[in-house]
């Protein structure tokens, strides 16, 4: 009397194997992402943590709309330190890097970056007063005692070397809250770092005895003046990834919703790009 009962169980499991196999193989010619897996490294307002436990910031954000418009469904989000974002893409810890880093011909070499999410500018964090009278990193680089900080890995050490600043003279930090921290108490006369992320930080971080240099002449190259490109990168083979992100960007950057989500993290007009197009 089990026979026919164990036949029929093992006709139900055996039907729901081979649609549990079309299914998936279907998803996988679709190019589906169940989950989508991003790197991120504390660097506001780039992406960080908020007061819920929350990953959030300009890149995050966008990544989970982008991810809803391309169908790529949820991301989940995977710290690390900003100056192993690109090994531990490679070495396929996560799909892709969501963490406002610049896109740099160094960088293309390793790694797939969709188009820009926005344009911003450098700017140097100095004591109060600028006691210095740093009002570029020509300064600093002219100075014999001056100390410039910046993010291990950032973009700014290699403008700073351009610049003529020694490697002598420049300190490597992990994060900018550090970076920071050694202005204030004396042991680096400087940061430099992005204006979005340094008008940022003065606003919600409650740090005291440091400000803006002003005025600041930012570095020139080719007699124009240097300006940032934050992107999502992804390993070079993630191609098709690339253009759906790519495509979902389209009707999105630039627009109202855009504008209004990259409000909150202190990116003006002057950051946003021209609308993009399909």
């Amino acid at each position: 009397m089990r026979t026919p009962y164990l036949l029929a169980g093992f006709i139900v499991a055996l039907v729901a194997l081979v649609l549990g196999r079309l299914i998936h193989d279907d998803s996988a010619r679709a190019g589906d992402v169940p989950t989508l897996r991003a790197l991120y490294s504390i660097e506001p307002p780039f992406a960080y943590i908020d007061a819920r436990g929350r990953v959030t910031g300009e890149a995050p954000e966008m990544l989970r709309v982008l991810a809803k418009r391309a169908g790529l469904g949820e991301v989940e989000f995977i710290h690390t330190e900003f100056g192993q974002l690109l090994h531990d893409l490679q070495v396929g810890r996560a799909d892709i890097i969501a963490s406002g880093l610049f896109v740099t011909p160094e960088r293309a070499q390793r790694a797939r970056f969709t188009r820009p999410t926005a344009q911003v500018s450098s700017a140097l964090l100095v004591g109060s007063g600028n006691p210095l009278a740093l009002h570029g990193l020509d300064d600093i680089a002219a100075h014999p005692d001056a100390v410039l900080a910046v993010i291990d890995g950032a973009v700014e050490l290699t403008v700073a070397k351009r610049a003529g600043v020694p490697a002598t003279r420049i300190q490597r930090h992990g994060d900018a809250t550090s970076a920071a921290v050694a202005v204030i108490e004396g042991r680096a006369d400087a940061l430099a770092l992005s204006d979005v992320s340094l008008r940022h930080m003065l606003a919600v971080s409650g740090l005291t005895g440091v400000e803006l240099a002003q005025p600041y002449r930012p570095p020139q190259r080719e007699g124009r003046s240097e300006a940032g490109w934050p992107a999502f990168a992804l390993r070079p083979q993630d191609e098709a990834l690339a253009r759906r992100l790519d495509d979902a960007m389209a009707g999105y950057l630039g627009s109202p919703e855009h504008r209004a989500l990259v409000a909150v993290f202190g990116f003006g007009p002057d950051n946003l790009l021209a609308p993009a197009q399909r």
